[in-house]
């Protein structure tokens, strides 16, 4: 009796694997790079710290981390228009 519900579960699991793999194909895409002037990369690791910090504060409610993400995400982006100004 158990092996007779393993193999009817067995079966019907395959049929139902092969259905949703026909029916949600994996998409393949690619990541192109962002190539824009004055993103040097001091920026980029300026941004790559503030993705880290979000992640902080998202997960933690203190006031403190939450007033260093924001002070920190205004000086970012007086640097970014400083840079965008000087390329152009």
């Amino acid at each position: 009796m158990e092996d007779d519900a393993n193999t009817s579960f067995n079966k019907f699991l395959n049929i139902y694997l092969k259905t949703f793999h026909c029916c949600f194909t994996k998409k393949h895409t690619t990541c192109q790079a962002i190539s824009k002037p004055g993103l040097t990369k001091g920026i980029q690791t300026s941004c790559n710290l503030k993705r880290e910090l979000y992640l902080k504060v998202r997960d933690n409610n203190e006031m403190e981390h939450k007033l260093y993400y924001k002070q920190y995400c205004k000086t970012i982006a007086k640097v970014i228009k400083e840079a965008e100004k000087t390329v152009l």
